[in-house]
């Protein structure tokens, strides 16, 4: 009798540090996984939903529009009026998202500006000073969760726009600014707030650098029309036997 509880001891100590093996084998590390985490994870799962919701949503009207056309088309009615609605809807679009006109919307307003806290022995002063690459990845985060439109410190960023620095200084769109820097985004507020200070966002690593960092998400947001030259000096309209070509070399 002995031998069998002697021998099921074993059996069932054998047992369960094979599953104690077994549970830190599959699970890995455990830790600790705050609230705000998963808010920020879920906002960014949401945002990501909602953007594929929008596409399926932009493919169906088009595909719409193109039947419709297609319909008229072949019952040799005028489809004049109904071209020209599109072309004023696409101009309108167009007009906004190219930077010609103000706009209006809800989104996310950040003031960033050079840190207060004692330096460090040894510790560089650039260190806690705002730089365009700050400026840069901060735009470039807010791009990433969805921002349409994007200000700084009131000028439109568009295709052509450029940020530096230039002492303590940075230029942007041709023009110099200092500290404090604003930027303004239109988009979906939620989700471009959590990128910015969800885990390894930008905005949460300049404030554990030091810097000041600052978000509010607001209802109405305006930005300013792009104002500086935009001519074009060298593209012009290429043909499809000249983009051809192109292709070739």
């Amino acid at each position: 009798m002995k031998r069998k509880a002697i021998l099921y001891f074993i059996i069932c100590l054998f047992v369960g540090c094979s599953i104690v093996v077994l549970t830190k084998t599959v699970n890995g590390q455990h830790l600790f996984v705050s609230s705000k985490v998963l808010d920020d994870y879920r906002i960014t799962i949401e945002g990501e939903r909602k953007d594929m919701e929008n596409i399926i949503k932009l493919t169906d009207e088009s595909r719409e529009e193109l039947e419709t056309l297609e319909a008229l088309t072949a019952a040799h009615e005028d489809i004049s009026r109904e071209v020209e609605a599109k072309l004023f809807q696409d101009l309108h679009f167009y007009s906004l998202a190219g930077g010609y006109v103000d706009a209006i919307g809800p989104g996310v307003e950040v003031v960033i500006d050079d840190g207060t806290r004692d330096l460090e022995y040894g510790e560089n002063p650039n260190d806690i000073l705002v730089h365009d690459l700050d400026l840069l990845l901060i735009i470039n985060e807010l791009k990433d969760a969805g921002a349409e439109l994007i200000s700084v410190n009131g000028q439109r960023i568009v295709d052509t726009s450029s940020i530096s620095c230039s002492g303590y200084t940075v230029r942007i769109n041709g023009q110099f600014y200092a500290r404090p820097f604003v930027i303004r985004a239109i988009g979906d507020g939620s989700r471009m707030s959590a990128a910015l200070i969800g885990p390894g966002g930008y905005g949460t690593v300049l404030k554990d650098w030091g810097l000041i960092f600052r978000i509010s998400i607001l209802d109405d947001i305006i930005i300013p029309a792009y104002v500086e030259d935009r001519a074009s000096k060298y593209m012009t309209l290429s043909t499809a036997d000249k983009v051809k070509e192109g292709e070739k070399n």
